[in-house]
This record gives C-alpha cells, sequence and structure tokens, in this order.
C-alpha cells in the first residue's frame, strides 16, 4: 500500500483528531490507505481515552495502520504493569500530565491505586490490549516511522525501543546520514510547523498548545505533504501546510 498518513502527538485533543482523520478520508478520496500513530495520544489533553477509542477503530477499518508506542503510553503501561512501587510509578506519570488520562477515564482522585488498575483493566480491555500490543518501529522501503527518534550510531536493528521512544539531543543534533529518513514525534518543533531535515521528519507541533495537529503523507514517490488542523476554537480548520526546510 503506497497511500500512509503519519499522525504527530495528539495528547488527549480528540476534537483535533477527530477532525484530523475526517480530512485524510476526504484527502485519500477512493485510494485504500493506512494511518501510523506516531504515539502520545494520551496525557496532558482532555480527552485521552476517547483518543485511544478513535485510534483503535481506525486501526479496525484501516488494515495495515500501526500504532507506535509513544512515552507517554510507556507510562500508563508502567502503572498497569508495576508489580510494586505502584504508587511511585503513578506519581511520575501524573507529573506529566497522567491525571488529565485519568480524569477522562472516570478518575478523579485515587485512593486505592490498585484497585484503580484493576478497574482500567476490566472495563477498558481493547485499550489496555492495543497498547500491549503497540509497535516501537514501522519501516517501509525509505522511511522509519518512530516516537522520538533513533540512536544515529546503531544500526536499525541494534536499536532499543525504550530508546526510540526517549531519544532527544543525541538524535536531533545528528546531521549525518541515517539508514533511512526517520519519521517522528515527541519533540515539538520550535517552528509549530513540520520540519523536514536532512535525515529526518519531525511532526510533533504541539498539538495540546498550539491546535496543530500535524500528519504527513507520504504517497509512492513523491514528496511528502502535510496535513494540519488550526483551531479556531468551535471550528477547527484542516488544511495542507508548508514545511520549514532546515535541509
Amino acid at each position: 500500500m503506497s497511500l500512509t498518513y503519519a499522525i504527530g502527538d495528539v495528547h488527549g485533543r480528540r476534537d483535533l483528531l477527530q477532525a484530523l482523520l475526517e480530512a485524510i478520508r476526504t484527502d485519500a478520496g477512493d485510494r485504500r490507505f493506512r494511518i501510523i500513530f506516531l504515539g502520545d495520544l494520551i496525557d496532558r489533553g482532555p480527552e485521552s481515552r476517547q483518543c485511544l477509542d478513535l485510534a483503535i477503530a481506525t486501526l479496525e477499518a484501516h488494515p495495515g495502520s500501526r500504532l507506535i508506542l509513544g512515552n507517554h503510553e510507556e507510562f500508563l503501561l508502567s502503572f498497569l504493569n508495576a508489580a510494586h512501587d505502584r504508587e511511585t510509578i503513578m506519581h511520575r506519570w501524573l507529573m506529566n500530565g497522567g491525571d488529565e488520562t485519568l480524569r477522562s477515564y472516570g478518575f478523579e482522585n485515587i485512593d486505592d491505586v490498585d484497585g484503580a488498575v484493576r478497574q482500567l483493566a476490566i472495563a477498558h480491555p481493547g485499550h489496555v490490549a492495543a497498547l500491549r500490543a503497540a509497535d516501537w518501529m514501522v519501516e517501509t522501503d525509505d522511511h522509519v516511522f518512530v516516537h522520538g527518534g533513533i540512536d544515529p550510531n546503531l544500526a536499525l536493528a541494534d536499536q532499543d525501543p525504550v530508546t526510540t521512544r526517549w531519544i532527544r539531543e543525541k538524535f536531533l543534533g545528528f546531521t549525518g546520514p541515517l539508514p533511512k529518513t526517520v519519521v517522528h514525534g515527541h519533540t515539538i518543533t520550535a517552528s509549530a510547523l513540520p520540519e523536514l531535515h536532512a535525515n529526518r521528519i519531525a511532526i510533533d507541533t504541539g498539538a495540546v498548545n498550539t491546535g496543530h495537529l500535524t500528519c504527513a503523507v507520504f504517497d509512492a514517490d513523491a514528496p511528502p505533504r502535510f496535513l494540519a488542523t488550526d483551531d479556531h476554537g468551535r471550528n477547527i480548520e484542516v488544511g495542507e501546510v508548508r514545511p520549514l526546510d532546515c535541509r
């Protein structure tokens, strides 16, 4: 399948994600397509649960679509998977926007941490299963899709999944060639626009604060295009945007 849409960090902005998904369907027309979510669907914004609902429905509706685990989904999975010291893990998550995610699941205050985990697993097994089954890297002939980046000193086969979710300076500051062009989110672009670099394409445009949720469009050998939301309150517009060329 040649037509692929890669969506950057959503962070609980269900309104922006819904508008962008509708625009993608219009953009694709009658053609088959797939969507790659680059992770960080949750935290910080108000509707994380609803974002996961939309993402899972999209994965089911469009075969070949993929969900990549972001570092914020890693926070949630660590909370769910913890065998001990779960309160410490939860505190770290809450410090990074997890409180908004828990509110979206109906939790205002958690007195019984283990009970909250059991309730989440019982009430939302599809969410838990989707996160546990999520990818950490998706490769095509010319591109590699990850959440945060790759270690520029390692071959793709030797990359560590945790590193690809968390890496910043070592990757962002590297200007040499990489095995493939890396498409990533995780670090908000300074321009709040998608950015083209010689070895990477950055599409985290700070949706939760800027209202700009961006996707990159890959269609065979054509140069990538970019669609982004523009949030005007109740009116969310989606249009093609010109990336900042940093090459």
